[in-house]
């Protein structure tokens, strides 16, 4: 999913149209292909709780017919208002990064992660 348009201007986008297109095609139409291929499962076994054809119609006409032109509707406007400034300046002068501490190494919290979630079903489970 893309940014929002002032966003995706700020960042220096440069061809909005098409990452609109993305934002109003590929997210929807990936629910949409997983929701219609596990449907196809259902109908195959002859099932009635399988969604009708009519409804998936419908379903399209109202992504295609409201949502697709909303879409570029609220990023045509989004586009036209001025990029977002940031409030403050950035330092120019580097800072040295702190040492972290012994508990925020990726091997401990590993362990951690590991360990915790297995004790608490261990002891549930014996």
């Amino acid at each position: 999913v893309s940014p929002p348009p002032r966003l995706y201007k700020a960042l220096s986008g440069s061809d909005w149209r098409m990452t609109t297109l993305k934002t109003a095609v590929m997210f929807p139409g990936i629910i949409f292909i997983v929701f219609f291929s596990l449907n196809m499962f259902i109908w195959g076994q002859k099932s009635s709780g399988a969604v009708p054809f009519g409804t998936f119609f419908a379903l399209l006409v109202l992504w295609f017919g409201i949502s697709v032109p909303l879409v570029y509707l609220g990023a045509f406007f989004g586009y036209r208002r001025p990029k977002i400034e940031p409030p403050t300046k950035t330092n120019m002068i580097p800072r040295t990064v702190p040492e972290h501490a012994w508990y925020t190494q990726p091997v401990f919290s590993v362990l951690i992660g590991g360990l915790l979630p297995f004790g608490a079903v261990f002891i549930e489970l014996f």
